[in-house]
């Protein structure tokens, strides 16, 4: 959906193969399952806030039970979602240019 709006994407299978990734590639915005194999999206979100805070994250959930989305400080958007709903969310993340 985001290569189709024009986003340059990569990918990750879990939460530490994402931080190797971020290790040696520079991204604007992280989009993060929740559920993810190995460590949280929240947890690695929570991670790299402290060494990239300028670093945009949204997340994103099925989890219908609200379990964390009351305390995290990340945008959320919830599963099932359209191809409009994510690119707007990544539009409201990234700054223009």
């Amino acid at each position: 959906m985001l290569e189709d709006a024009g986003y340059e994407v990569v990918c990750a299978s879990s939460g530490l193969a994402a931080s190797a990734l971020l290790a040696k590639e520079d991204v604007d915005l992280l989009i993060l399952d929740v559920l993810m194999p190995g460590m949280s999206g929240d947890a690695l979100a929570d991670l790299l806030g402290r060494s990239r805070p300028d670093l945009p994250v949204l997340l994103m959930t099925g989890d219908s039970g609200e379990s964390f989305v009351p305390g995290t400080t990340y945008p959320v958007l919830r599963k099932p979602f359209s191809e409009q709903q994510l690119v707007e969310a990544v539009r409201g993340l990234l700054p223009e240019g």
